[in-house]
This record gives C-alpha cells, sequence and structure tokens, in this order.
C-alpha cells in the first residue's frame, strides 16, 4: 500500500516539474490522474471495521502563459521658451561744444565833436487881458435875527428841541415858499404837493375882531410854543415806546411830536393874513410850517422823540 501511494506522488511530482519549452504565447496544460487505493485490515477477535476508501481528488495544474508587454516609451513634449529679447545697452554720444573763439575787438574810430547851437528863444507874447465874468450873486442868507420872522420861528422850535436833546433846525427858503404857497391860499388843510413833496407840516390859525397888523411874528411863535408844544407836550406819555397806542389820536400830540422830532434838520414857515370867513369866521392869521425830513413815522418814535431835561416854560 505504502509503494502505491508513493507511486502516485511521484508520478504527480513528476507532472508538476516537467519543463515547458513552449514558445512565448498562451498555451495551456491540463492532467488529469485517477488513484483508487482500498484498504482492508482485520484484527482478530474484533468485528470488521467499515471499509476506508480514499478517493484522491483530482488535480488539475494549468500553466497560463501571459503575453510579455513591452513598455513604450512616452515621448513628452516640452516646448522651448522664446529667448527674451535683451535690452539695447544705451548708446552714449559724446559731443564735444568747442569753445567760442575771442576775436579781437577793433579800437573804436574816433567819433568827431559835435557842437550843438541852441536857438534863441522866441519871443514870448505878452497875455492879452482877459475880462472874468462877474461872481453869480450868492444866495441871499434868511434873515434869522431874533427879531426877523425867521428869527423868531428858528428860536421858538428850537428852545423846545434843547429841551428834548434835539439838534437846532436850520432855516430853509424852499420850504418857507412852499408854506407861503399854502397859507396864502387862506384853505385850513395839509397840503404837501407843493414841489416834490415829502416833508412834515404843522398848520395853525389865530383869529381876532380888532387889527391884525403887527402881529404876525407874535402869532407865528404862538403857533409853535403856544398850541403846538405847550397845547400837547402832556398828552405825549409814550417815551421810550417806537408806535404810540393806537387808541391815542395823531391829534392830540402830533404837533409836538414834529417839533422835537430829532431826526428833522430843516424848516420854512409862513404866516398870512386871511379874512373872515375862510380859515375862521374871523379875520385870522393863518401859519404853516414844512419840515424835513419829517417827523411821526411809526416805528421810530422811541429814538426820536425823547424825554424832556427839565428846562423851564416858555411862553409867548
Amino acid at each position: 500500500m505504502k509503494a502505491s501511494m508513493f507511486l502516485a506522488a511521484t508520478g504527480a511530482a513528476l507532472a508538476v516539474a516537467s519543463p515547458i519549452r513552449a514558445p512565448l504565447d498562451k498555451r495551456a496544460m491540463e492532467t488529469d490522474w485517477v488513484v483508487e487505493v482500498v484498504t482492508v485490515t482485520v484484527t482478530a477477535g474484533q468485528e470488521p471495521a467499515a471499509a476506508f476508501y480514499e478517493v484522491p481528488t483530482s488535480t488539475t495544474s494549468v500553466e497560463v502563459v501571459e503575453p510579455t508587454v513591452v513598455p513604450q516609451e512616452k515621448t513628452q513634449y516640452i516646448p522651448k521658451k522664446k529667448p527674451q529679447p535683451q535690452p539695447a545697452a544705451p548708446v552714449i554720444t559724446t559731443v564735444v561744444v568747442p569753445e567760442p573763439s575771442v576775436e579781437p575787438q577793433p579800437e573804436p574810430e574816433p567819433q568827431p565833436e559835435t557842437t550843438t547851437v541852441e536857438p534863441e528863444p522866441e519871443p514870448v507874447p505878452e497875455p492879452e487881458p482877459t475880462t472874468a465874468p462877474a461872481p453869480a450873486p450868492a444866495p441871499e442868507e434868511p434873515d434869522t435875527d431874533t427879531d426877523s420872522y425867521e428869527g423868531v420861528m428858528l428860536k421858538h422850535h428850537n428852545i423846545h428841541r434843547s429841551n428834548h436833546s434835539a439838534p437846532d433846525l436850520s432855516w430853509d427858503s424852499t420850504l418857507a415858499g412852499y408854506a407861503k404857497t399854502i397859507a396864502e391860499g387862506c384853505v385850513f388843510a395839509h397840503d404837501m404837493d407843493q414841489g416834490s413833496g415829502g416833508y412834515g407840516q404843522n398848520l395853525a390859525s389865530w383869529g381876532t375882531t380888532s387889527g391884525l397888523d403887527g402881529l404876525v411874528n407874535e402869532m407865528g411863535a404862538s403857533a409853535v410854543t403856544e398850541q403846538w408844544y405847550n397845547g400837547e407836550v402832556n398828552a405825549w406819555t409814550f417815551y421810550g415806546m417806537d408806535d404810540p397806542p393806537a387808541s391815542s389820536p395823531l391829534t392830540a400830540w402830533g404837533h409836538f411830536t414834529q417839533v422835537v422830532w430829532k431826526s428833522t434838520t430843516k424848516v420854512g414857515c409862513y404866516t398870512a393874513s386871511c379874512p373872515a370867513g375862510t380859515v375862521l369866521q374871523y379875520p385870522s392869521l393863518y401859519t404853516v410850517c414844512n419840515y424835513d425830513p419829517p417827523g411821526n413815522y411809526g416805528g421810530q418814535y422811541a429814538e426820536n422823540v425823547l424825554e424832556p431835561i427839565g428846562m423851564a416854560t416858555t411862553n409867548v
């Protein structure tokens, strides 16, 4: 039995170890061996054991020859870098500036002497006598003497203005001419259309049954002092106010405020005799005074009508 097994194993080894001389291509070799061994052992006094059959598995040997693959060389394209242009070398040019040649200057030729003969002065003609025009006569100055009408009217205005810290007025003949035209009209009404207008105005009248001769200056002064100032000064109690109350009428104090209005600078007046039945029912003296700049402007009373400083009262 052992010899049979050895032979079988030897045959298998020979089959496996045989060389293969086939060329390098794909081949398959198959070898089938079938071995059956039956062993029976009998021992005295024992029942025969079950038979044991050992069937070797079939052994198949397959040799696979794979083709030999020769690797191909891969060619890789590497682009060449373009050569960068080299910067051009700077061109250095040497310029030689020749030194200026100095030529000798020729000596100046002697200049001929020049003699200048001054001409004799021509005789200057004597100026002919001219006759200058006679100067225009200066305008007549208003008579501001205290005894004149103009002087009396300025005096009585400026006395009261001084008591209210206002500057003196000056006489204006143009304003006086407008006042004359209005007064001689003998119509007791404001008229500020004479000339270009734009001036202030006060009116007063006084009448009597007796003669009026010689009373013009006195009644003019009385109009300023007794009627316009003393007759209204106590009605004005609004010092420091830009405007008086609306309930207070202009007729109660408007003549007074115009007389002392601080920004007024000029005055012109006239007193005319008017027959009975015109201004008054009796023969009367009608006084008109015009002022520039005018007073009684709304919103300006506080700065133009100042409190009295306490001067003595003046009467006519």
